[in-house]
């Protein structure tokens, strides 16, 4: 009797997880390396800025720039926030990930005693 039709290819394993391993790869590269968009971004820290104060503007420059910090390269978005803080608006710069949207750095706009 022929036992080659009751068996498994040996072939079929190693084929199959080689396969699975190039679309893994090519699914890495393709969806890995999307970026949040500015105004979703914006829509983020705003909502995060609400949670504490009133917001009274806001705004994100819709072109990436680079961003380095230490050794760490990535591009990023530069934006500001307004919002209310014991009844009086207080400024925010902010520049924010272009892929994940987290902050990287948030620094507050101290107001000039000449206005």
């Amino acid at each position: 009797m022929n036992d080659s039709n009751s068996s498994l290819n040996p072939w079929l394993l190693p084929v199959t997880l080689g396969a699975s391993g190039v679309v893994g790869f090519l699914a890495g590269k393709l969806f890995g390396q999307r970026r949040i968009s500015a105004d979703q971004i914006l829509k983020i820290i705003r909502d995060d800025f609400k949670r504490e104060g009133e917001v009274t503007g806001s705004w994100i420059n819709q072109h990436r720039i680079p961003y380095q910090c230490f050794a760490v390269k990535t591009e990023a978005y530069e934006g500001g926030i307004t919002r209310l803080e014991d009844d009086q608006p207080v400024d925010y710069q902010f520049i924010a990930d272009a892929k994940t949207g987290s902050l990287l750095s948030l620094k507050r706009i101290e107001q000039s005693l000449n206005n």
